[in-house]
């Protein structure tokens, strides 16, 4: 037996002993619930969601004497300087890492954090790139601050590469980070790639440790600099937080059933056949090489599970908040592995990156609800207003569990609340969570 499958058994085996285990055989699991779309329905939905995006934009120009906007509630929606942190001119400047942030919507989320005062640390794997987009960043940010005449500026900085399809790298960051800064105010898991089946370093599937097993032990190895932060809002009513977490999630999320899955991995003998629910052995799968062939969605739905844990264990007494945000369908450099038609076609229909970044400054600044765990960018056909914080004007705009397509593509509105598809646990995704966390804690264990 290889020393990963040596790995692996002993993961399953931790897992069996984890805080969490006495949820596994629960009959509380509504698996027979199962609330999650099929992966081939992702397919079936795209050409309607193009139709109905498409159309709609094209009504709201022929009848734009008509102010529809207004009354269906379709203007972006406005981060009002009263519901986001202030900033101060002073030093240090406060502190955000965002990662995969020398392109795309990474990188619009990193200009714009720069714009409002932050000092921003790109954590990208190549040194050259991040440099490149540091100065790109700093350039900006001079000529934009002449020309508002603005006092308060931040900037863009590349501290070492960052590799999170290696453990060794993320330890490495982090101390880095660590050594030189002792307060971090802002995470944003961002990077992501949206290929699979190649084998990290460290024995897992590419794209699950690339986009949420790396940003778990980055985040983790983190907490306490973002416990160390003070985000301060300009309304003295709200009171002040440490650090804010944003993790990067998708629509795809509502495509990850957990009952499609009927094998695991040859080698890891210890994994029985799925159940159906997205227990442990659902989450490990995911991890292991040829666990899944649908990693990617199952990333994503990570993410919004990471965001409910991390609230959890660091909300309440801790000060620390997460949100998980979709930035939508995004013409950005994720999809650099498809055919030049396909990226002709993603341009004229897709959002640009900067409007992909909404959800991630919305999320990395703004006040939003208390009992939000989700944003997205597009307006949907039914709303409601949120019942808790409504004093907040920038986060008013909340919208119940959506249909799938209405989340693809549609007219954009830059940041709603919205409730994501949640694993159905019997309590609200949060044993799902607590196994997902075990699993990961076990594999990025030293």
């Amino acid at each position: 037996m290889t020393a990963i499958a040596w790995n692996r058994d002993a993961v399953a085996s931790n897992a069996r002993s984890s805080p969490h285990a006495d949820q596994i055989n629960n009959d509380d699991w509504e698996s027979d619930a199962q609330p999650y779309y099929a992966r081939a329905s992702f397919m079936k939905m795209c050409l309607p969601a193009l139709l109905y995006s498409v159309l709609f934009k094209s009504a709201l120009r022929v009848l734009s004497y008509v102010p529809f906007n207004s009354l269906l509630r379709i203007d972006p929606s406005l981060l009002r300087p009263e519901d986001c942190f202030m900033i101060q001119n002073s030093s240090p400047p406060p502190i955000a890492i965002i990662t995969g942030s020398n392109t795309g919507v990474g990188f619009e989320t990193a200009q714009g954090l720069a714009q409002r005062g932050y000092h921003v640390i790109l954590a990208c794997r190549s040194r050259q790139k991040g440099l490149d987009a540091a100065e790109k960043i700093n350039k900006h940010i001079i000529t934009s601050c002449t020309e508002q005449n603005s006092k308060i500026a931040g900037k863009a900085s590349f501290l070492q590469p960052l590799d999170l399809a290696s453990f060794a790298s993320i330890r490495s960051f982090c101390k880095a980070f660590s050594e030189k800064y002792d307060q971090l105010n802002i995470l944003v898991n961002n990077a992501g790639i949206n290929s699979q089946g190649d084998v990290t370093e460290d024995g897992l599937e590419m794209c699950f440790q690339s986009n949420f097993v790396g940003h778990f032990l980055l985040t983790k190895l983190l907490i306490p600099c973002l416990q160390n932060a003070k985000n301060t809002y300009k309304n003295n009513e709200y009171k002040d937080e440490a650090g804010r977490i944003v993790n990067l999630s998708s629509v795809t999320h509502h495509f990850a059933p957990s009952n499609e899955r009927t094998h695991h991995p040859n080698d890891c003998v210890s994994l029985p056949e799925n159940n159906g629910i997205h227990d442990k052995h659902f989450w490990l799968g995911s991890a292991m090489p040829g666990g899944s062939t649908a990693t990617y969605r199952e990333s994503k739905l990570a993410s919004i599970l990471f965001t409910i844990e991390l609230n959890k264990r660091f909300g309440s007494e801790k000060g620390i908040r997460s949100i998980s945000v979709n930035p939508g369908s995004v013409s950005s450099d994720i999809w650099r592995n498809e055919s030049a038609f396909t990226q002709k076609i993603y341009r004229m229909v897709y959002l640009t990156p900067k409007q992909g970044s909404s959800t991630s400054i919305a999320g990395s600044v703004g006040n939003f609800p208390i009992d939000a765990i989700y944003l997205q960018p597009y307006w949907q056909p039914i709303i409601f207003r949120s019942k808790m914080n409504s004093a907040i004007q920038s986060f008013q705009r909340s919208y119940p569990l959506p249909f799938p397509m209405f989340e693809m593509l549609g007219p954009y509105i830059s940041h709603s609340v919205t409730v994501p598809r949640l694993p159905a646990d019997g309590c609200g995704g949060y044993k799902s969570a607590g196994q997902l966390w075990d699993v990961c804690d076990n594999l990025t264990a030293d």
